[in-house]
């Protein structure tokens, strides 16, 4: 489909919205190529490079000039990425409540070695080893949907102490290899100040190591969700008969062993979607004995026919249905994760800087959360009421 002009009350849309997000942008010309990036992301059909966000803008020799001015104000030019990201957080909601703060890991494939952060990694999903770029995202989730507020990128050696490399791609000074779970907690501290503290869920691909996660949350007083491997050892507590921890069981074992698959007592009856138990974790985590604030409970979630069982400790006393609504919440975000790939842009930044990737996911994130108000919602929908809503 060929890119259109939007209307005027299209037109006022962007403006209004990149206006209120990019107020911090100084000059005249950078919140104007704010304002045209941002609605190439929403306007522009198919994938959202360049050449193809500035046909969107205009057309013939006018298109050409738009293409490097979107490529400067991306890659080339020095703004803050940071005060945008704190107005997106303070929208994300909206006059909904806010359910949990989510992080998942978004894989973005590569071909080539430039990129910044570019590496070969194992992608779960893929069931493969995948040339990609790696991002830990925070999100504000509702009982709508998963908004993106925050990006880190994952950096290994061989960007951090390759010193061309790292000029070339202009990564800061003193940015060190931080894993996943480092990277999260910055976010975190930074969404802190700006909403009220809500639970953290978050998957393996940024719980990387749940159990120091855990516990430099329970130092920043947040309440969390964590996803774990089968094999996490923990150490069960018994149940009393008033349903409180009691004894502590000796020895520990894996989450796995925790949750033996049974055989339903009536064939073909389905298994629980949903079990948890009281447990204690090795290490500081656990030292203050079963009836301390170190009692955790671990949870087992589907593992029906042709499910893989997924195990997740938390600090909260939620019972299945509130633990039930927070995974929900989780999944809400690798949907969101998944439209910002086919529909906003996530996949399609080709630029080679730390500070260009950073503003790309900026944009990406600013456009999801306008075109998520808009009606209808699918990328279509989004263009057509841009172009004619009056």
């Amino acid at each position: 489909m060929d890119a259109q002009p939007l209307s005027p009350a299209g037109e006022a849309a962007v403006s209004r919205f990149a206006e209120q997000v990019f107020a911090h942008l100084t000059r005249i010309d950078q919140r104007r190529w704010a304002r045209s990036y941002l609605h190439g992301l929403l306007a522009a059909p198919g994938r959202k490079s360049l050449s193809n966000m500035a046909a969107s803008l205009a057309t013939g020799p006018t298109a050409t000039t738009a293409s490097l001015s979107l490529q400067q104000f991306i890659n080339g030019s020095p703004w803050d990425w940071r005060p945008a990201r704190r107005v997106l957080a303070r929208l994300a909601a909206g006059d909904r409540p806010v359910r949990a703060w989510t992080a998942t890991l978004a894989v973005i494939p590569k071909r080539g070695d430039q990129a910044v952060g570019v590496h070969r990694r194992f992608v779960p999903d893929a069931g493969r080893t995948v040339k990609c770029q790696a991002a830990p995202g925070l999100f504000v989730a509702t009982d709508r949907d998963a908004v993106p507020v925050d990006w880190s990128l994952l950096l290994d050696p061989s960007w951090t102490d390759d010193p061309k490399r790292r000029t070339r791609a202009r990564i800061p000074d003193g940015l060190a290899p931080f894993s996943a779970g480092e990277l999260l907690l910055g976010m975190v501290d930074r969404l802190t100040g700006l909403l009220p503290i809500a639970p953290l869920v978050a998957d393996l691909g940024v719980a990387d190591e749940p159990l120091r996660l855990a516990g430099a949350l329970a130092r920043r007083g947040v309440p969390y969700l964590l996803e774990v491997r089968g094999g996490q050892a923990v150490r069960p507590v018994l149940q009393a008969a008033t349903g409180r921890p009691g004894r502590l069981q000796q020895g520990t074992v894996t989450a796995e062993a925790l949750f033996p698959r049974r055989r339903p007592r009536t064939p073909g009856a389905p298994q629980p979607v949903l079990r948890g138990t009281p447990v204690l974790l090795p290490g500081p985590l656990g030292a203050s004995g079963p009836q301390g604030s170190s009692v955790h409970r671990l949870w087992a979630h589907g593992g029906g026919p042709g499910q893989p069982r997924r195990y997740w400790l938390t600090n909260l006393a939620e019972d299945a249905p509130g633990v039930l609504a927070l995974l929900d919440a989780g999944a809400a975000t690798r949907t969101t994760v998944d439209r910002l790939g086919s529909d906003f842009g996530l996949l399609d930044f080709s630029g080679r800087s730390f500070t260009g990737w950073h503003h790309h996911m900026t944009l990406v994130s600013a456009a999801y959360s306008l075109g998520r108000n808009l009606p209808g919602r699918t990328p279509e929908i989004i263009r057509e009421s841009l172009r004619n809503s009056a």
